[in-house]
């Protein structure tokens, strides 16, 4: 078998589109490894083309997904569902964590957003 060259724009395009359009983000239980073998390649490519080509980590890619998500969520939600069930559906596994980093990012609670 011959070494194919992986091209890391295409390879940042497939996980884009599993993490963020497919909303695999949702899962709170999603991590690196199972993202590389969905996209079948190694661990360290994927880190190496999030860094190279996204700028950014992992972690940091998944939570900037959550977070939008959350946000558009919040905004639209009118007092229709708890923030304890926005933050399940964004793939939080808990509100305590939901709230310090969607304040850490908006600087407000997601329930001060809910307000205006």
């Amino acid at each position: 078998m011959r070494y194919q060259p992986i091209d890391k724009a295409i390879l940042a395009d497939e996980v884009k589109r599993y993490i963020k359009k497919e909303r695999n983000f949702r899962n709170p239980h999603l991590t690196l490894q199972m993202v590389a073998e969905a996209l079948g390649v190694a661990r360290s490519t994927l880190i190496k083309v999030l860094n190279e080509e996204m700028h950014t980590t992992f972690h940091k890619y998944l939570n900037n997904c959550r977070l939008r998500y959350s946000r558009h969520l919040v905004m639209l939600n009118h007092g229709r569902f708890s923030m304890e069930h926005i933050a399940t559906v964004s793939g939080y596994g808990s509100v305590q964590t939901f709230n310090r980093k969607y304040k850490a990012e908006y600087g407000e609670l997601p329930k001060d957003t809910r307000r205006t």
